[in-house]
C-alpha cells in the first residue's frame, strides 16, 4: 500500500506542475490517495444521483418549470419570459429569461453548483425587495435536469463587465462515476442584459397547452395581481418597494412568439367588469366601472350613486384619512364565463379570490387569504340583502396604501394585520361601498333583481316573447273564464224559448250541431271547467298536509342561517387564534418544552379552519336557492382538501383520478354533493376499520355517454352479498355500538341513513347509485351516475 501511495503522490506532483493544469486529473489522483487512508473513510456520491434526484424531487414537468420561475422571483426579477420551442413532441427547446440580479462566478459555483446550500436558511428574504423567498432549497438544478438533457446558463450581475456562460451536459451524470469528477464548462462572454437566462435543449417531454397553463397557475401565488401603475417608486427602510412580478409564457411558431399564459391569457380577459376606486387629496371617494360586455366605462363620486346599503361604520362623507388610497378589482361571475375556461378561472378564484392589501409596496397578511373576510363580503353574500354575486371568490384585486410614515395605518405587534383604528374602518367602508356600487351597476345592466325587497323581475317566455305569468295570475284568469262562461250560459238559457218563432215561422230554438265541426257546447264547457276547479280545490286541500313539512323546512332554513353565522364567527376567531399561536411560536426558543404542544395546537387550529371553510362555502352557496351545474373536479378537490386532516389521523390514503375536463353535473346544490361524498367517505372509514387494513380510498370520475360517472372505492371489508338489497333501506346499518373506551376509529358508527340519503338525492337528480364489482386491491365500489349538464345549463345565469 505504501508503494501505491507514493506512486500516486508522485503522479499528483507531476500533474500539479503541468501547464495548463488538468483539474480533473488532480481531483482524481487526490481522490485515489484519500481512498487509501487506513484510518478514515469518506462518503462519496455516484454521479447518477443527480438523475435520480431530478426525477424523485420534481416528478412533474410543470412543477419543474415553476421551480425555475420561483428562482427568478427570489432573485428580485420583475419580469420573466418563458419560451417553448418545438415542444409538441420531446426533443424541443425551452428558454427561461429574467431581469433579476443575476449570478457572479462565486454565486454560481457556491450556489447553483453546490447541492444543499444553506443560503435560503440564512437569508430568507431577497436582497432588493425583501421578498419571502419561494423556491425550494436546491430544487432548481434538479428541475433543469428533469426538463432536458442539456442546460446552458447565461448570467450577469449589474457590476460585472461580462456575462458568465455555463454549459451542463446532464447525460454525463452516469452510474459508476464519482459526482465531483464530472465537470462542466464555464466561460466569460460578451455582456448581455443583467439577469439570468436558462436555455434547456433536448426537452424530455411533450408539452400541451393545458400543462403550460398549469405551470402558470403553480406560480400565480407569487404574482402581485394586476399591479397599479405607480407614478413614483418609493424607497423604504428595507429597500425598494416591490413593483410586482410578471410571468409570460410563449410558444415559438414560425419565428413568432405566441402568448400562451400570462395575465392577459389566464384570467383577466374573462372578468365581467373591472372596478377601480380612489380617494383624492380632498378625501373624496370615486369608483370607476369598466365592462366591455355591457359597454360601460365611467367614474363617479361614490355618494352620487344611489345605494341602499347601510354603512358598516359611521364615517364623514369625506374619507379624510384615506388620501391617496386606491384599489383595483376584477369582478367575475362564473356563469358568465366561457365553458372552456370555467375550471381554470374557478380554481384561481377559489385559491386567490378577494382583495389583498399592500402597504407601501409590501403585502399585509392575512387580508385576502382564503379564511379572511376583512370586507365582510362573504357575510354580506350569505345574508342575501344584496342579491348580485359579491362573495370573495367573485373578486381578484388589491388595495394599495401609501403611508410611509405610518401616520394612519399601523401593523399589530404580531405583524398579522393592521390596527383597527379609524383609518382602517374608513378603508373597510370605502372599499366595500365602492365594490357594491360596481356590483349593483353590473347587476342592473344584467337585468337582475338587486335587493331582496325589490319586486321579482319577470322573465319572458322564449317562444312567445311575452312575460311569464305566475301561478296566481293563471288561477285568477281561470276564475274569470268560469265567471264569463256562467254568464254566457245564463244569457243563452234566457233567450232560448222553444215555443217562440220569428215572423217567418222559423224555429228559433237552439239546434244541435251536426256538422261535425266541433261546435261550442256551453254546458259541456262549464261542466269541464267546474271539474277542473274542483280539482284545484282538492289540490289546495292536499297542500294543507304539506304545511307541517314546510314548517319544518323553515326551522331547517333558520338552522342553516344559524350555522352560517356560526361558521362565520368561528372562522374569524380561528384566524385570531392562528395569528396568536404563530406569534407565540416565533417568540419561543427551539429547546422550550412547550414547543411541541404549540405546534400541535397550530395544526389543530388549521384542521378546524379547513372544515369551517368547507361547510361555510356549502352553506353560502345553498343560500342562493337556485340549482347550479358544478364541475366535478372542483367538488372532488374541495372535498379532498377538507378531509385531508382526517385521512392523516386515520392513516388512510386517498387518490383521485379525473378523466377529461369540464365535467359538469346537472344543476344541483353543492351541499347535496357534500352530503354524497361525506356519507360514502364515513362508510369507507368504517369498512376499513373493520378490516384492520392500511386504508385506501380511490375516487374516479369520467363521462360516459350523457352521464357523469363517479366511482368511490375502498379496500375495507366489503359488503356481504346478503346485504346488497338492504344497504339503501332506512336505519339499516352494519355498525355495532362502540364501547365506553372506544377510540376515534371505533366511534365511526352509522345511523343507517347514509346511503338512503345519497340515493334520495340522486333520485331527485335523475341519477342513480349502485354497488358494482371493485377493481384491483379494492373491496367495495359505489358507482354514482348523474346526467351531465347541458350547454344551456352550464351557461345559465344566476344571481
Amino acid at each position: 500500500m505504501t508503494n501505491g501511495i507514493e506512486q500516486l503522490k508522485e503522479q499528483l506532483s507531476q500533474a500539479l506542475q503541468e501547464s495548463p493544469l488538468d483539474h480533473g486529473k488532480v481531483l482524481s489522483l487526490a481522490n485515489e490517495i484519500a481512498k487509501l487512508d487506513s484510518e478514515n473513510v469518506r462518503f462519496s456520491i455516484d454521479a447518477s444521483h443527480i438523475s435520480r434526484l431530478g426525477i424523485e424531487l420534481v416528478s412533474k414537468q410543470e412543477t419543474a418549470v415553476a421551480e425555475l420561475i420561483k428562482n427568478a422571483f427570489d432573485s428580485d426579477a420583475t419580469v420573466v419570459s418563458v419560451i417553448f420551442k418545438n415542444t409538441y413532441a420531446p426533443g424541443g427547446e425551452l428558454e427561461i429569461s429574467d431581469n433579476g440580479h443575476g449570478m457572479s462566478r462565486t454565486e454560481l459555483l457556491n450556489g447553483f453548483m453546490r447541492i444543499s446550500t444553506q443560503d435560503k436558511v440564512h437569508n430568507p428574504l431577497s436582497s432588493k425587495f425583501g421578498r419571502q423567498r419561494a423556491g425550494r432549497k436546491g430544487i432548481g438544478r434538479f428541475a433543469a435536469q428533469r426538463l432536458g438533457k442539456y442546460l446552458q446558463i447565461t448570467s450577469r450581475r449589474e457590476n460585472q463587465e461580462n456575462s458568465l456562460l455555463l454549459n451542463i451536459d446532464w447525460t454525463q451524470f452516469e452510474g459508476g462515476k464519482d459526482l465531483f469528477l464530472v465537470s462542466s464548462q464555464v466561460h466569460e462572454v460578451s455582456p448581455e442584459s443583467v439577469g439570468t437566462k436558462l436555455f434547456i435543449s433536448g426537452v424530455r417531454d411533450a408539452w400541451s397547452e393545458a400543462q403550460i397553463q398549469r405551470t402558470y397557475r403553480y406560480v400565480s401565488s407569487l404574482l402581485q395581481p394586476f399591479p397599479l401603475e405607480k407614478k413614483t417608486v418609493q424607497t423604504l427602510s428595507m429597500g425598494q418597494s416591490d413593483p410586482g412580478f410578471k410571468v409570460t409564457i410563449f410558444r415559438e411558431q414560425n419565428g413568432k412568439l405566441i402568448p400562451v399564459a400570462g395575465e392577459e391569457q389566464s384570467i383577466f380577459p374573462h372578468a365581467l367588469a373591472k372596478f377601480s376606486g380612489r380617494v383624492d387629496e380632498d378625501g373624496i371617494p370615486f369608483v370607476k366601472i369598466v365592462s366591455k360586455k355591457y359597454r360601460t366605462d365611467y367614474e363617479k363620486r361614490i355618494p352620487e350613486i344611489e345605494m341602499r346599503i347601510k354603512a358598516k361604520v359611521e364615517v364623514p362623507s369625506a374619507y379624510a384619512e384615506l388620501k391617496g388610497v386606491q384599489f383595483n378589482a376584477y369582478y367575475f361571475i362564473t356563469d358568465e364565463l366561457p365553458s372552456g375556461t370555467k375550471s381554470m378561472v374557478r380554481e384561481i378564484l377559489n385559491s386567490h379570490g378577494g382583495l389583498r392589501v399592500y402597504r407601501n409596496g409590501f403585502r399585509v397578511l392575512p387580508y385576502g387569504e382564503e379564511f379572511d373576510d376583512w370586507l365582510g363580503l362573504q357575510r354580506s353574500s350569505a345574508l342575501r340583502e344584496i342579491l348580485p354575486p359579491h362573495h370573495n371568490t367573485n373578486f381578484l384585486g388589491f388595495v394599495e396604501i401609501t403611508d410611509v410614515n405610518g401616520e394612519h395605518f399601523e401593523e399589530t405587534a404580531s405583524r398579522e394585520g393592521l390596527l383597527e383604528n379609524s383609518a382602517f374602518l374608513q378603508l373597510q367602508d370605502f372599499v366595500y361601498r365602492a365594490l357594491m356600487a360596481g356590483v349593483l351597476e353590473i347587476g342592473r345592466l344584467r337585468g337582475k333583481k338587486l335587493y331582496a325587497s325589490d319586486p321579482k323581475v319577470k322573465k319572458k317566455d322564449e317562444t312567445t316573447g311575452e312575460e311569464k305569468k305566475s301561478a296566481q295570475e293563471i288561477a285568477e284568469e281561470l276564475l274569470e273564464i268560469v265567471r264569463r262562461a256562467k254568464e254566457a250560459a245564463a244569457a243563452s238559457a234566457a233567450g232560448a224559448n222553444p215555443d217562440q218563432q220569428d215572423p217567418s215561422g222559423s224555429d228559433t230554438s237552439p239546434q244541435p250541431d251536426t256538422s261535425g265541426s266541433g261546435g261550442f257546447d256551453s254546458d259541456d264547457v262549464i261542466e269541464k271547467v267546474e271539474k277542473f276547479a274542483e280539482r284545484i280545490g282538492e289540490l289546495g286541500v292536499e297542500s294543507e298536509s304539506l304545511l307541517e313539512e314546510i314548517g319544518m323546512l323553515r326551522v331547517l332554513a333558520s338552522l342553516g342561517l344559524t350555522i352560517g353565522e356560526f361558521t362565520h364567527e368561528v372562522r374569524h376567531t380561528l384566524a385570531g387564534l392562528n395569528s396568536a399561536i404563530t406569534s407565540l411560536n416565533n417568540r419561543l426558543k427551539k429547546d422550550d418544552e412547550i414547543v411541541p404542544e404549540v405546534v400541535s395546537l397550530k395544526k389543530n387550529i388549521q384542521l378546524l379552519q379547513s372544515y369551517v371553510r368547507y361547510f361555510d362555502d356549502a352553506v353560502t352557496q345553498n343560500a342562493h336557492r337556485k340549482l347550479i351545474a358544478h364541475e366535478i373536479r372542483d367538488l372532488i378537490g374541495d372535498f379532498s382538501e377538507m378531509i385531508l386532516p382526517t385521512l392523516k389521523r386515520q392513516g388512510v390514503e386517498l387518490t383521485t383520478e379525473i378523466i377529461g375536463y369540464d365535467l359538469y353535473t346537472k344543476p344541483m346544490h353543492k351541499s347535496e354533493w357534500a352530503s354524497i361524498f361525506l356519507n360514502l367517505f364515513t362508510n369507507s372509514l368504517k369498512a376499513i376499520h373493520r378490516s384492520g387494513k392500511t386504508g385506501k380510498i380511490h375516487i374516479r370520475a369520467e363521462s360516459v355517454d350523457e352521464f357523469l360517472r363517479v366511482d368511490f372505492s375502498d379496500n375495507g371489508d366489503g359488503v356481504p352479498k346478503e346485504n346488497n338489497d338492504k344497504i339503501y333501506d332506512a336505519f339499516f346499518t352494519t355498525s355495532a355500538a362502540p364501547g365506553v373506551l372506544a377510540n376515534d376509529s371505533e366511534k365511526l358508527v352509522g345511523t343507517g341513513l347514509g346511503l338512503k340519503i345519497v340515493r334520495d338525492i340522486l333520485d331527485a337528480a335523475n341519477g342513480e347509485i349502485e354497488l358494482v364489482p371493485a377493481e384491483g386491491e379494492f373491496a367495495t365500489c359505489f358507482r354514482i351516475e348523474v346526467p351531465l349538464a347541458t350547454t344551456e345549463e352550464i351557461g345559465d345565469e344566476h344571481n
